[in-house]
């Protein structure tokens, strides 16, 4: 999903564009199907689904938004081994300063 130049840029114009129910079902379609969270993993380290995960932050409704950054908290340390993985963690350390806070999520970034 999104992990060609050119579909990642088509997925991030849908979730610019599109409407809630849109952005919905690519968030759903990114989170998986099991607890892994298989997508999500592989678009995180990914040079270009990096940049759709990062989207998917920016534009998702605030109850998507705490449970992806729930499903990414898991991974953090992780993310932080990869080139484009670390573009995640940074976006998520931006979210929890900007005062995001309000939807109740806290991240330990101890290593």
């Amino acid at each position: 999903m999104s992990q060609q130049k050119f579909a990642s840029n088509v997925v991030e114009k849908c979730l610019t564009f599109g409407g809630p129910e849109e952005r919905q079902l690519l968030v759903n379609e990114m989170l998986g199907s099991t607890d892994e969270n298989e997508p999500l993993q592989a678009m995180m380290k990914d040079p270009f689904g990096n940049y759709v995960v990062q989207k998917v932050l920016e534009t998702c409704d605030d109850q998507s938004l705490e449970l992806i950054l729930s499903r990414i908290k898991v991974h953090l340390n992780a993310l932080k081994k990869y080139t484009y993985g670390k573009h995640i963690v940074s976006r998520v350390e931006k979210l929890i300063t900007a005062g995001e806070r309000r939807i109740g999520f806290s991240v330990s970034f101890s290593s």
